[in-house]
């Protein structure tokens, strides 16, 4: 079996177990039964967790990397994102506790507005169940992400 046909493989498997994981949650709310609960959990913790991160480690080392690409275009995208988010928090942390905030929202706005020679790393982390499995990635977007943040200031300042 070559890594496609396992990959489609273990999609199908994970599918499975997400579903599986989904009734049991849902169960566990429905239920009265406090025996009822704690036998669900349980399930949930030693049956279903532990599966579903053997198949995702699988899956994650069986996936090819070179098909995580990221254009310069979603870099820029993401950039703006960025920067509307370090906004907003900024915004926020001015009504509310700016001596928290403050100081973590000018490294990244320093860091932003640096003119490195060197390329730097995106990372990004994706979600695959919440609090229990993510998987991330390091992309080179230096050069990138320095003209989106230098076209984003220039029209900002215009």
């Amino acid at each position: 079996m070559n890594d496609s046909q396992r990959i489609a493989e273990l999609i199908d498997l994970l599918e499975l177990l997400y579903q599986k994981l989904s009734a049991f949650e849902k169960e566990l709310i429905i239920s009265d039964s406090v025996s009822k609960k704690f036998e669900l959990k349980q399930q949930i913790k030693r049956e279903i967790l532990p599966n579903i991160r053997t198949y995702e480690a699988e899956y994650w080392s069986r996936y090819p990397v070179e098909s995580i690409v990221i254009s310069e275009q979603e870099a820029a995208q993401h950039l703006y994102q960025v920067e509307n988010a370090v906004t907003t928090m900024e915004q926020a942390s001015a009504s509310s506790d700016p001596t928290a905030l403050a100081p973590l929202l000018e490294e990244i706005r320093d860091r932003l507005n640096e003119d490195k020679s060197a390329s730097a790393k995106l990372k990004l982390a994706l979600p695959l169940v919440p609090a229990i499995a993510t998987y991330e990635v390091e992309l080179e977007t230096s050069k990138a992400m320095q003209q989106a943040w230098n076209s984003l200031k220039n029209w900002i300042r215009n």
